[in-house]
């Protein structure tokens, strides 16, 4: 992870991704790999948007 899609997330998300990649050591088949990593992509994009969503909110509350 870089330092600008940590700083998009929530500690919670921090730790979730941590677990997943933790787990993708263990993981059985190629399968297992992929879906680790659709989740991990799937909590950065998420965090992105929300990330996204505060900044359009706070410049539209700045104009206020």
């Amino acid at each position: 992870m870089n330092e600008k899609d940590l700083d998009m997330m929530t500690i919670e998300e921090r730790k979730v991704i941590d677990k997943l990649k933790m787990e993708m050591l263990n993981a059985v088949s190629l399968h297992d790999l992929r879906f680790y990593k659709q989740e991990i992509q799937r909590i950065k994009e998420q965090a992105k948007k929300r990330h996204g969503f505060f900044k359009t909110l706070q410049v539209a509350a700045e104009k206020l």
